[in-house]
C-alpha cells in the first residue's frame, strides 16, 4: 500500500509551538477545527468529550504589536467541565507553577454555585505545554497535580497538567507511529511538524489519527495566510527579544536587567501599536489616549 502524503515534503508551515498559531489552529469556525480540538482535549484528559466550545475565540487585535500578551485556549465541555490550555516556549522569570494554580482557581471561582450543592462543582483542567523541562526528567513528560495528601484526596475538581514536550522521545519508535500514545502523537505534531526531515513520521501519524490529520490540514491552510505569518513573526520576535533581555541581565544584574527590559519592551510595544493604528488612519488624539504617548510622539511616527 502506498504511503499517504498529507504534508508535502517542501511545504513551509507555521510553527504551532508559537502561541498565536496554536490558538488559530483550534478556534476556526469549522468542523475540522472543532474535531481537532475535541481530539486534543481527549488526549489530554483521557476521554474525548461529546463537544468542546471555545470561550475566548478571537485573537486580540493588538497581538500584532504587543510582546507580552498571554494567549491561551479556554474551553467549556458538554458536561460543564472546563479546560484552559497554554503553549509556553520559554521559561522566563515567571513562576509557571504558581501561575497555573492561579488560573485553575480562577476557573473554579467562575462557576455560579448559588442555589447549588458544592458536590455539583464541575472539574477544571489547567494545562500547559512547555518546550522546555520544568520538572525532573526522570518523572516523565506529563505531570498531573491534584489536591491530595498521600493517598488521601481532598477534592478532584482541579487538575493542573504540565506536558513537557522535550521529554517525548521518538527513538526507534519512529518506524511505527502506532506505538505512540495519542498525547505523544500530538506532542510530535506540535514539535516536529515544521521539521521537513520528520514529514514521513508526521504523515504516518496523521494517517492513524483523524484529529491530528485535521489539525495538519488547518495548519496548511493558515500557512498560506500572510496575516498569520505576520502575527507569528511578531510573537517570535517578542520571544527572542525577551530571552535576549534575560541573557543581558546577567551581565548587569538580574533584577536591574529584567526591569529595564520590561520598561523598554513596554515602550517599544506602545510605539509599534501606535504606528499600526496610525497606518489605519485613526485620529491622533485617540491613538495618544489609548497608548499613553503624547500627540507629538504619535505625529512623529
Amino acid at each position: 500500500m502506498d504511503k499517504k502524503n498529507f504534508i508535502p515534503e517542501n511545504k513551509k508551515l507555521l510553527d504551532p509551538r508559537i502561541d498565536s498559531t496554536f490558538k488559530s489552529l483550534f478556534t476556526r469556525e469549522d468542523e475540522k477545527s472543532r474535531d481537532a480540538l475535541k481530539h486534543l482535549v481527549g488526549a489530554i484528559i483521557g476521554h474525548e468529550p461529546k463537544s468542546v466550545e471555545v470561550m475566548n475565540n478571537e485573537l486580540p487585535a493588538e497581538v500584532l504589536y504587543a510582546k507580552d500578551i498571554r494567549l491561551d485556549l479556554q474551553c467549556r465541555m458538554s458536561d460543564g467541565e472546563r479546560i484552559n490550555i497554554e503553549m509556553q516556549t520559554c521559561m522566563g522569570n515567571d513562576n509557571l507553577k504558581a501561575r497555573s494554580l492561579y488560573y485553575g482557581c480562577r476557573m473554579l471561582s467562575g462557576f455560579d454555585m448559588q442555589g447549588k450543592y458544592y458536590n455539583e462543582l464541575p472539574r477544571v483542567y489547567q494545562v500547559m505545554f512547555t518546550d522546555f523541562t520544568l520538572f525532573d526528567k526522570n518523572d516523565g513528560y506529563m505531570q498531573t497535580f491534584t489536591m491530595r495528601n498521600g493517598n488521601a484526596e481532598l477534592v478532584n475538581n482541579l487538575k493542573i497538567i504540565f506536558i513537557q514536550m522535550p521529554l517525548v522521545k521518538i527513538g526507534n519508535r519512529e518506524r511505527e507511529s502506532k506505538n505512540f500514545t495519542e498525547i505523544e502523537k500530538w506532542v510530535i505534531f506540535l514539535k516536529y511538524i515544521t521539521d521537513k526531515s520528520k514529514r514521513e513520521l508526521l504523515n504516518s501519524i496523521m494517517d492513524n489519527s483523524k484529529g491530528i490529520r485535521e489539525a495538519g490540514e488547518i495548519l496548511m491552510t493558515i500557512s498560506d495566510d500572510e496575516r498569520e505569518w505576520a502575527i507569528q513573526e511578531s510573537r517570535y520576535k517578542g520571544k527572542v527579544d525577551y530571552e535576549s533581555g534575560l541573557l543581558a541581565s546577567h551581565a548587569k544584574g538580574v533584577e536591574e536587567g529584567i526591569e529595564k527590559g520590561r520598561a523598554e519592551g513596554r515602550e517599544e510595544s506602545k510605539i509599534e501599536y501606535a504606528r499600526g493604528m496610525k497606518a489605519k488612519n485613526l485620529p491622533i488624539e485617540m491613538i495618544a489616549e489609548i497608548t499613553g504617548l503624547t500627540a507629538e510622539q504619535v505625529e512623529a511616527l
